[in-house]
């Protein structure tokens, strides 16, 4: 009878456990549920403010809240400060949001680290979500969001696009093109023929002599002529090397293709074919020159990694610009340098301060699949876009047709996680009279273009170091030697160094070597694990 009496108390002890565990807000979520809480609960979360973006009003604020039932509290700096000066002055405030959002370096985390500020993920990714569908679907992943401690802290922020696998490209006004009857350059000497070309024949039909034949401008994104001129001599990317598919590390800076490079940028200079503006102005003198009403067009030529990120799009459209292919070198090299599997970033740090974080964690983690990549890319449907029958740039039907705002109305990329996909990111309806409207057309048509001339450069997006005096060592060659080389290659392009004298480009070399060329390599093997 006390056997039955304290078996039916030990049931009942354990029901109103379990009825109190439940009735608890964040505790053991499925995957997708929503809504996440039927208590109010509210997560901080920390980022950057954007300019023309309303945080707390748009779509994709208020209808993400009704999905979840959480209440979003934006925690942003200002848009005029650097986002590592911002970071820092959070952190030692000593008021940590519940969420720190963006995108974060492996150093940035394990600094975190140090002082208890992420929670660990672990355990919520392995209970089952949509970011062990995407580590599962993706197992190279593991080791770039892994710590050298074995624990996952944050998120991740993938870009599938495939105008990010090569960003060193080079855009040509066609209309010009189309009145000389040219084609697209094919060779470095078909390029100069064309510069030429562009510059004497008062293509703005104006009286004068004003043509721009080529321009970029300084310390933009691959905005250095470059960028795009060195490939066909020698493999260019940024930092100067690559990881060879053999798994070498491969140093291009020092090698007679990089010379004869040189030669043939030095010369394209010398003969006023690149603007001296281009190694002194910065974006805004730069986007002046550029955007020019039709009629009154100056610039020819420009590299960018994109054209829409330097057009006004209420002065000009994105394809009065567009992509000219790599040109093949004298040796037969025709080439652009290329990650594989687009762009992936670390993202979204849950703090310790955070009183609910596997509420937390399920409110991020939902970004990470079909219908949460769909969302912080498009919005809501009904709202922000429509579903139509219609084929997308990825052939599925049907397809997204977006609506048209005055301001922007979901997050900035990067703001949330995102494991994108080319389902996903090549949805929208392929309509022509929205070429200049939505960016995909631009975007997908030059990655087209480049595509049958990658070469893999190897180099992960992220790379875990534990021994910090070698993330020290591997940071501080870096720095030294990308300045270097960077202000030398100017130099020898604008002629204050002869790139001809062969006294001159040996005393670079040596200088390389006095730098301590030969244990910047080995520290950049230990740096990636090659042994």
């Amino acid at each position: 009878m006390n056997r039955t009496a304290n078996a039916r108390r030990g049931i009942c002890t354990l029901l109103a456990l379990l009825l109190i565990l439940t009735s608890l807000p964040g505790l053991a979520l499925e995957k997708g549920e929503f809504p996440l809480t039927t208590e109010p609960v509210t997560l901080k979360i920390w980022g950057g403010e954007i300019v023309n973006l309303d945080q707390d009003n748009c779509v994709a604020n208020i209808e993400y809240q009704k999905m979840t039932g959480v209440t979003i509290e934006w925690d942003l700096f200002s848009s005029s400060m650097n986002f590592n000066e911002a970071f820092n002055i959070m952190i030692v405030s000593n008021d940590l949001p519940d969420i720190i959002s963006g995108t974060h370096t492996p150093e940035r985390i394990m600094m975190c680290v140090e002082g208890n500020i992420p929670v660990r993920l672990n355990e919520y990714i392995e209970s089952g979500s949509y970011y062990l569908d995407a580590l599962t679907e993706q197992p190279q992943y593991w080791d770039m969001v892994t710590a050298t401690d074995g624990g996952v802290y944050t998120l991740i922020y993938t870009d599938s696009g495939v105008h990010k696998d090569s960003e060193y490209k080079m855009y040509v006004y066609t209309e010009w093109l189309e009145k000389l009857n040219l084609a697209n350059p094919t060779t470095p000497e078909e390029f100069k023929e064309m510069l030429i070309a562009l510059s004497t024949n008062d293509l703005n039909e104006n009286g004068k002599n004003d043509e721009l034949p080529m321009v970029g401008y300084y310390n933009g994104r691959q905005t250095n002529p470059l960028n795009f001129l060195m490939n066909p001599f020698e493999l260019y990317r940024d930092n100067y090397y690559y990881i060879s598919d053999g798994g070498e590390i491969v140093f291009v800076a020092n090698t007679d293709g990089w010379r004869e490079g040189l030669k043939y940028i030095c010369d394209l200079y010398a003969s006023g074919l690149i603007m001296e503006e281009t190694y002194v102005q910065d974006q805004t003198q730069f986007q002046s020159l550029l955007n020019r009403p039709k009629g009154e067009t100056i610039m020819g030529v420009f590299p960018a990694w994109y054209q829409g990120a330097f057009i006004d799009i209420n002065i000009l459209d994105w394809t009065d610009y567009q992509a000219i292919p790599p040109l093949m070198g004298p040796t037969g090299l025709q080439q652009t340098a290329a990650r594989k599997g687009g762009n992936f970033n670390l993202s979204n740090i849950i703090t310790t301060a955070c009183e609910n974080p596997e509420i937390a964690f399920r409110f991020l983690d939902w970004f990470l699949s079909h219908d949460g990549n769909r969302f912080t890319q498009f919005g809501a449907e009904g709202i922000t876009y429509e579903l139509v029958d219609a084929p997308a740039f990825n052939g599925a039907t049907p397809s997204i047709s977006m609506k048209f705002f005055e301001t922007p109305q979901v997050w900035n990329s990067g703001t949330m996680p995102r494991y994108d996909t080319a389902a996903v990111r090549y949805s929208t309806t392929a309509n022509p009279e929205k070429r200049n409207v939505e960016n995909t057309y631009v975007l997908f048509s030059a990655a087209e273009i480049y595509e049958p001339y990658y070469v893999w450069h190897n180099v992960p997006d992220v790379v875990w170091c534990a021994d910090q005096d070698l993330l020290t060592q591997r940071n501080d060659y870096l720095t030294v030697f990308n300045e270097y080389i960077g202000s030398c290659s100017t130099a020898f392009v604008m002629g204050t160094m002869d790139i001809n004298d062969d006294a001159q480009w040996e005393s670079y070399k040596g200088a390389l070597e006095s730098m301590g060329l030969a244990d910047y390599l080995a520290t950049l093997a230990a740096y990636h694990g090659i042994s």
